[in-house]
């Protein structure tokens, strides 16, 4: 029999297959490229707004706090917000919800609060230590606490320190009301309370995450920073600088010992301390002292 013989070098035609025709390209339409696009940017901006929320949470914003009271407990409070207090020196801060920032600034500038834009060096001066008290009540408890003002304020640390010491020693203020005693010591280390005296720019970094606007002053556990421009310049409230001084020092000293904001008790009466006087009196006259006014 004849066989056929194959050329490796030619195909045999037998074993010859058709080209794959090409398989078609998906094109979107007009519609559905509009709908990738919309896609696309609904995750961006769900991306950022995630992002905001994580950096508000984290650190604070740079507003003043609400000026509403609360009955909260929380170890932060600002004299132009911020909570009630637990009185723990190392409890630790809680944020201000971002809802309600925004009220103290709006009153701030409508009574047109003085800015000075003083800007601290960010070098401290701590006070020497005061001697004891002449006259303690027996059996009352000691609380230390240190003072140190920060450099280019223009404010000097002894003299402050006096005006400080005074106020805690008044029998108005919170001896007789705590049975305390304070007492000035020489050293951060060996104080139970810290007591800052500074420009507007450090007290807001050190009041985080209490939002104090550049205008207040604050306490954060066993810290009270007190703003300098409200310490030369007061608020619209007050019009005795010394005495605007003894109600700076009362009411963040107050939320140290575990005072809550109060609210005016009815018109014309004597403030409470503890009411938020730097921003509204409420009907009610100024009063530095916690002794002259209950908290309510």
């Amino acid at each position: 029999m004849f066989l056929p013989v194959i050329d490796a070098g030619v195909p045999y035609r037998g074993a010859v297959s058709h080209p794959t025709a090409p398989r078609p390209q998906l094109r979107l339409t007009r519609r559905g490229r509009l709908l990738r696009s919309g896609l696309v940017l609904l995750l961006a901006v769900l991306l950022i707004l995630a992002l905001t929320l994580v950096l508000r949470t984290l650190g604070g914003e740079g507003e003043p706090v609400s000026a509403a009271a609360s009955s909260t407990p929380s170890a932060m409070a600002s004299d132009g917000g911020g909570e009630g207090q637990d009185g723990s020196p190392a409890a630790r801060p809680s944020p201000t919800p971002v809802a309600e920032a925004g009220a103290a600034e709006e009153a701030a500038e409508s009574a047109e609060i003085v800015r000075s834009g003083t800007v601290g060096d960010g070098t401290w001066t701590v006070a020497a230590a005061a001697a004891a008290p002449a006259e303690s009540a027996a059996g009352s408890t000691v609380r230390t606490y240190a003072l140190r003002v920060e450099g280019g304020t223009g404010i000097g640390a002894d003299e402050a320190a006096a005006r400080i010491a005074e106020v805690l020693a008044d029998p108005r203020g919170w001896q007789d009301l705590e049975d305390v005693t304070f007492q000035q010591v020489a050293t951060l280390e060996d104080a139970e309370l810290t007591i800052s005296l500074a420009s507007p720019p450090t007290v807001d970094e050190l009041c985080l995450p209490a939002r104090t606007g550049g205008l207040w002053s604050c306490r954060v556990g066993p810290d009270v920073v007190l703003n300098s421009d409200r310490w030369l310049h007061a608020t619209p409230t007050y019009d005795d600088l010394s005495e605007y001084r003894a109600y700076m020092i009362n009411h963040e000293v107050g939320h140290f010992l575990g005072h809550s904001h109060a609210r005016c008790g009815g018109a014309g009466e004597a403030s409470p301390v503890m009411l938020q006087q730097s921003i509204d009196l409420q009907g009610c006259v100024p009063n530095a002292w916690p002794a002259d006014a209950p908290s309510r």
